[in-house]
């Protein structure tokens, strides 16, 4: 019967816990002020965005995609409240009836806030591929002095 190895001759992935060089930077800092320009939708996920972030997006590095996020939210809610206000069809060009030209732009529209969902780790999938799992980005949050 073969003995494991021992730490210091181990390559590849480690299976176990996060070590304290790999472990995601925290901002310990506030997070920015919301952007005067954000509407009631921007500025709900721009707070929700640096809540759920517990201080791993750095104001520096990832203000503008995360503003970005926000203002596509902004866009998406008064695309859907143009749609709501006329309706989901319209009279097309020969008076027959057509879906909102609206609705092709709240897809496009939801398809860059999934990219940048992806991008900053906000499903499962996407957390792990950078490596990040919630517990411990929570417990880095929570005590970053301990390590």
């Amino acid at each position: 019967m073969s003995r494991a190895k021992s730490p210091a001759q181990r390559t590849g992935n480690p299976n176990g816990a996060v070590s304290p060089e790999s472990a995601p930077l925290v901002y310990e800092g506030r997070a920015p002020r919301v952007p005067v320009h954000l509407k009631a939708a921007g500025r709900e996920v721009w707070r929700a965005v640096w809540q759920a972030g517990g201080g791993a997006y750095s104001p520096e590095t990832d203000r503008n995609i995360i503003l970005r996020y926000a203002e596509l939210h902004d866009r998406r809610a008064d695309l859907l409240a143009l749609i709501d206000a006329e309706g989901l069809s319209a009279v097309g060009s020969t008076g027959q009836p057509a879906i909102h030209p609206a609705l092709r732009y709240v897809e496009t529209t939801e398809r860059e806030l999934r990219a940048i969902e992806t991008a900053i780790g906000f499903s499962p999938e996407a957390r792990m591929r950078l490596g990040i799992v919630a517990a411990e980005a929570r417990q880095v949050a929570a005590s970053p002095a301990d390590f």
